[in-house]
């Protein structure tokens, strides 16, 4: 008999706490326990409300051995377990706002971050990495107990241990140990410096990587000064990826060297260098670990992508859940989105309720619509992103991914005031996405604060100056700096962009009006030229209403009289009006 035999449907709502058997029966997904948990710690003083919590038909839950009323077990069970994994001093703030947000909440979350003595947005981005790792840490418990119980052949399934070690059956596949770097400063009064790196490292993959797993800064740190051969650090830790590096401090130069390694067969994935004046190290920390954490996060998907299956007809959800994204990190083929819808949905088919397949859609809609891949299905396709970000909503309402669509999708509407408020929780919560700094760069834009715009997008490309999707906060900032007359600065943004996407279209003509504008005729009509190969017979008031990636009528009035020298710029480049 299997767990699937064993279970009942949790689709319906009700959950019967009122005998052992019962609770053994419910079966959760992986979203709706995660979901439970964070219910969980938003209630725990809410005893009436616990009492009605998922979790408590969990085997997580009925083979605990505390006994007594099955509420009080999941407060104990979330605050122990909470403790156990940010046991480590230099884990308190995660820890501290837990406390002062759940356990021993606080009036407001403002007073708690006072009371940690951190900014608002350290608090915010601490509070939901905590949640999302003792979600996910509990998840794995759940599974060990269930594998256990599901096979005779193995020892009964044990009572709750917060002390427990991972299975690896039960590690996710982008599983990852951030290593303590190596200070090679030898000069330990620059330690603080190398740890914090690693510490901003691991706080940032484990809440911007979704359904990852990354190791505890308490566990990695037991590697600190030893050299351990990358395959067996997986196997110890059950890991599929290593992250390693090292720092050198000098006397006026910081240098960063990291590297990710496939922790199976010893292959360098990827790496990534940083050299920085020691008078910028507080301004650079954040575009070091930003930069690091985005590439990092990016990688895995791809790699672990590639790993999957070779047969497609045996590709779990996992499989396919992670090709798509890697298929939407491909921003220079236009085609690749429809591929990640078809996949996103054979995942759907798999499982109805995967979030991740389900806001896959709805983004990779919106993206079709505001990079102007298929124009002219724009009402369609965001009619389908709508229903997608909705649906996803409501199965996980704090998924990144999913506020992250809404953001896009209020733009996509023309509602850039309210998708500015969007973005800026986006940032609150993870400060490492130069995604968000473009939204709020395009978003500004449309408003008509251009100069604002520039800031903007210039701090999303600090951040990842090699992003597949760089090319997008180039456009706009070569965009702004046109209609702010600085057309030889718009040539070099524009120009970098195409070169990061050649294949976007609209690209070869905002080129050839900021060459215009800047007095290269010759490189300018080439350049349209190219375009028109394109989208021939295009002319410059279709320009302006058909290639819009927003409609024309909810732009500011700021905007549009800017945006006149972006057309002067395609005229003398020689497009017709």
């Amino acid at each position: 008999m299997t767990i699937r035999d064993l279970s009942v449907s949790a689709d319906c709502g009700k959950h019967d706490t009122g005998s052992v058997s019962a609770r053994l029966h419910v079966m959760l997904s992986r979203s709706e326990f995660k979901d439970g948990v964070k219910e969980a710690l938003r209630h725990y003083v809410r005893a009436d409300v616990l009492a009605k919590n998922a979790l408590l038909g969990s085997a997580l839950i009925t083979r605990s051995t505390m006994g007594g009323d099955p509420s009080n077990v999941l407060r104990t069970v979330i605050v122990e377990t909470a403790r156990t994994l940010f046991d480590h001093q230099r884990d308190q703030k995660i820890y501290g706002a837990l406390d002062l947000t759940y356990f021993n909440p606080v009036s407001k979350q403002e007073a708690a971050a006072e009371r940690l003595g951190v900014s608002f947005s350290t608090y915010r981005r601490s509070l939901a990495a905590g949640a999302e790792r003792l979600a996910e840490w509990l998840w794995q418990q759940e599974q060990q107990i269930l594998s256990l119980a599901a096979d005779p052949q193995q020892s009964p399934a044990p009572a709750l241990n917060t002390e427990a070690v991972i299975p690896p059956s039960a590690r996710p596949r982008l599983s990852l140990v951030v290593l303590p770097f190596l200070n090679l400063s030898q000069d330990v009064s620059v330690d603080y410096l190398v740890d914090g790196v690693v510490d901003a490292l691991i706080t940032d993959l484990s809440s911007c990587l979704p359904e990852s797993f990354v190791i505890s800064r308490s566990t990695s740190f037991t590697y600190k000064n030893r050299s351990v051969p990358v395959r067996q650090i997986g196997k110890e830790l059950n890991v599929r990826f290593v992250l390693e590096g090292s720092v050198l401090v000098e006397a006026t130069r910081l240098r960063i060297n990291a590297q990710l390694i496939d922790a199976e067969t010893d292959v360098h994935l990827w790496a990534e260098r940083f050299d920085k004046s020691r008078t910028e190290l507080f301004q650079a920390h954040d575009e070091i670990v930003g930069r690091l954490s985005r590439s990092v996060g990016i990688q895995l998907v791809r790699t672990e992508a590639e790993r999957g299956r070779v047969k497609r007809d045996e590709w779990d959800v996992a499989d396919l859940v992670m090709r798509a994204r890697a298929l939407t990190y491909d921003a220079k083929r236009s085609q690749a989105a429809a591929e990640a819808v078809d996949l996103f949905r054979n995942a759907l088919q798999l499982d109805p309720d995967c979030v991740s397949a389900i806001v896959g859609i709805g983004l990779t809609r919106v993206y079709q619509v505001l990079n102007l891949y298929q124009p002219e299905d724009r009402e369609k396709l965001l009619n389908e992103a709508n229903g997608m970000i909705a649906r996803a909503a409501a199965l996980a309402p704090d998924d990144f991914d999913v506020l992250k669509a809404r953001a896009l999708l209020l733009r996509a509407h023309g509602q850039f005031l309210a998708a500015i408020i969007a973005t800026e929780a986006l940032i609150a919560r993870n400060p490492a996405d130069p995604t968000a700094y473009k939204e709020m760069g395009l978003n500004s834009l449309y408003l008509g604060m251009t100069q604002e715009a520039t800031n903007w997008f210039r701090r999303a490309d600090a951040i990842a100056p090699r992003d597949p999707e760089r090319w997008t906060w180039l456009q706009g900032l070569g965009r702004a700096l046109m209609q702010l007359g600085d057309d030889t600065g718009a040539v070099a943004a524009l120009s970098q962009a195409l070169d990061s996407n050649p294949h976007y279209v609209r690209g070869m003509a905002m080129l050839a009006a900021a060459q215009a504008l800047a007095g290269n005729l010759s490189a300018a009509r080439r350049h349209l030229e190219e375009y028109h190969l394109r989208e021939p017979n295009m002319t410059i008031s279709q320009f302006a209403e058909q290639r819009s990636s927003v409609p024309p009528d909810s732009v500011s009035e700021v905007y549009r009289m800017e945006s006149r020298r972006i057309f002067d710029g395609l005229r003398t480049a020689g497009m017709a009006d």
